[in-house]
This record gives C-alpha cells, sequence and structure tokens, in this order.
C-alpha cells in the first residue's frame, strides 16, 4: 500500500486550552501566528515586553486556588490531610491533585521571571498560553540574535521555552529548544540531552521556591540555550556532509523504529510500525524543507524527515488535541528525536556522544 499524505495536512495539532466563550487562552506575537497556529488565539504586535499585557491578550487573567480534598468514607466525607485539589477560580475547572505542600504559583508569578531579560534586550515573547485543559501553562520566547544557517536556506531559531503544570506531574521548567522555520519543526534533540545530562532547569513547587530561585533557573537556562544552540547546528552541518543512499535512509528509520529486529519482514511489523515507516519515508522525500540542496540525499534530510514526524504527524497515546505539544518537548516525541540522532552518531561515529 502506497501511503499519501498532503502537505497540508502536516500541521501542529491544536492543544490550546478555551475559555467559556470558545476564545483560546493563547496569544502570538504577529509574527509566529499565521505559521504556528492558523490564527487560533490573539495576536499582539512584536516586540510587546509587559507581562501583563500579553496574559490579558491571552486571556489568563484568573488566580490558581487550592482547596482541602476530601474523600467519602462510609457515606461520610473525610478530609485527606496529605493532598489537596487545585483549581481555576473563573470558572471551577479541576486542574490537579497535588500534595498538601503544594505551593501554587499563579501564571502571573511563573512568567514574571522573565520580565529583566525582555526589558534588557535578551528575549522577545513569541506565545503564551495554556494546553492539556488548563493544567500547564507556556511561554515560548526567542533569543536575541540573528538565526543560524545549517546549510544555505536552512537556518535555526534559538527559543526558550517556560513551562508550569498544575496537575502534580509537571514542574516548572525551563528548556531550550531550536526551531527549523522552513518546516516549522522544533527539535528537542538539545532539550532531551540536557534533560539527561542535568541541563533542564526545573523547580518544584515547595514554598521555598522564590522569584529569585525562578529568575536564577531562566538565567541558568538561557545560558545553556546559547552553547546547546551552537552545538546543535555544529550537529546539522556534520549530518548535511553525510550522504545517504535511499537504501541507507531505509535502514535508518528500520533501526529507529524496530531496533534489532530492523530487518525482519514488514509483514510481521504491526500495523503501526508499517504506517509509521511509511510516514516518515513520505516525509523524507516530500516533508517541508525537503527540496532544500543540502538537506537531499543526506543524514540531515533524514534526521528532519524524524523531527518532522514526531512534531505534526506521529500519533500519540492520550488526546493528541491536548497533550501533543508536551509529548513533543518532554515525551515520547523527544525521546524518539534523541534517539534518531543517537542512531546517526553511531552508525556515522560522530564526535558526539551517544
Amino acid at each position: 500500500m502506497t501511503l499519501t499524505l498532503k502537505t497540508g495536512d502536516i500541521h501542529m495539532a491544536h492543544m490550546l486550552d478555551y475559555n467559556d466563550e470558545g476564545i483560546a487562552r493563547f496569544v502570538a506575537a504577529d509574527r509566529f501566528l499565521d505559521k504556528v497556529w492558523h490564527r487560533e488565539g490573539n495576536m499582539m504586535p512584536d516586540g510587546i515586553r509587559c507581562i501583563d499585557t500579553a496574559l490579558e491578550a491571552a486571556n489568563m487573567q484568573y488566580s490558581i486556588e487550592k482547596t482541602p480534598l476530601f474523600a467519602r468514607v462510609n457515606g461520610e466525607f473525610v478530609e485527606v490531610p496529605t493532598h489537596s485539589l487545585v483549581y481555576r477560580d473563573e470558572d471551577g475547572k479541576q486542574l490537579g491533585v497535588n500534595g498538601s505542600d503544594f505551593r501554587v504559583i499563579q501564571p502571573r508569578e511563573v512568567f514574571d521571571c522573565v520580565t529583566d531579560f525582555i526589558q534588557g534586550g535578551d528575549l522577545t515573547i513569541d506565545t503564551l498560553g495554556t494546553m492539556n485543559g488548563g493544567k500547564r501553562i507556556f511561554m515560548s520566547l526567542s533569543i536575541a540574535g540573528d538565526p543560524l544557517e545549517v546549510v544555505p536556506g536552512d537556518m535555526v531559531d534559538r527559543h526558550l521555552m517556560a513551562v508550569d503544570g498544575y496537575d502534580g506531574n509537571t514542574p516548572l521548567i525551563f528548556a531550550s529548544t531550536v526551531t527549523t522555520p522552513v518546516c516549522n519543526n522544533t527539535v528537542q534533540f538539545a532539550l532531551h540531552e540536557a534533560k539527561e545530562s542535568g541541563k533542564l532547569v526545573r523547580k518544584r513547587h515547595t514554598k521555598n521556591v522564590l522569584r529569585s530561585d525562578r529568575v536564577n533557573g531562566m538565567r541558568k537556562a538561557l545560558g545553556i540555550a546559547k552553547i546547546e544552540v551552537e552545538s546543535f547546528v555544529d550537529f546539522g552541518k556534520e549530518l548535511a556532509s553525510i550522504r545517504m543512499t535511499d537504501s541507507e535512509v531505509d535502514s535508518f528509520y528500520r533501526g529507529l523504529l524496530l531496533g534489532d529486529k530492523a530487518d525482519s519482514d514488514r509483514e510481521d511489523w504491526g500495523a503501526r510500525k508499517r504506517r509509521a515507516y511509511e510516514e516518515l519515508t513520505w516525509l523524507y522525500k516530500n516533508g517541508p524543507g525537503q527540496e532544500i540542496d543540502g538537506r537531499k540525499g543526506t543524514a540531515w534530510g533524514a534526521y528532519n524527515g524524524v523531527t518532522a514526524w514526531t512534531n505534526h504527524v506521529k500519533n500519540y497515546k492520550g488526546d493528541v488535541t491536548t497533550d501533543r505539544a508536551h509529548y513533543v518537548l518532554f515525551g515520547t516525541g523527544a525521546t524518539v528525536n534523541t534517539d534518531a540522532a543517537k542512531l546517526l552518531v553511531r552508525q556515522y561515529a560522530l564526535p558526539y556522544a551517544a
């Protein structure tokens, strides 16, 4: 069976949260809204430096509250002293069950940690909003400086992401990401490596987390990002210098999906693996940006086929309309991107840790 995808089908599935009026709790700078979010949410002029203005535009002027948790025992409600319920005051939306020592950090507090960097010209607000039914909030920022070039016509933008959650599973996280604008792929290789090496900056919701801790976390993430992005560009240039035949690309995708069973017959793969393989090979040949000379027939093109798949096509467990961003940034999508990079590093003995 031949897989047919249209380039119009390749997009970031919406994972935004909406208020009772059906308005997305999301805002994007003018330069991002058309490209990334298909005009969902609100626009703000490029260069906004006021967090309060961005929060108002994103419909995020609510408060997060915490209340004791009760359980029904023998027909009576009994307080559970070890846990609490976190909810949004605007509509009573329940966001998560947390330990009793969980400290609520309001969206305004979370994002205030970047104010000094925005005012100083180090960062610019790209997007801000809520996802996963309001359980997570996020802000994406561009790092000052010109885009970096991997190959002619293929640039890399530098970003920082701040993510916080009220679901009991997501701490306050500061992380670096890179985006290839030509195909709108957010690449998690550096981000996931940072997590493994302790460079992904995390802050738990405890009473000891102060504004200074959040500011220092952002400062640390900014320093890491500048180093990681340059390393990623060097990695991309290495891949672009490696020619790959269609047979080698086929082996690469088989190895990524099947591991030790890469040489098995396709009939034995199962429907999901076969579909994934067909999607990867289609994206390698036809995905956005794959026509660039520095990608065609190279390991860089093969790797971008993977990142396009994890960003826009891969099926994830759960509700992909709300969870895709989390999977791409912090979950199995990030893992797949990293596994692909490591596979290429080993295959071609590149000077990177695998």
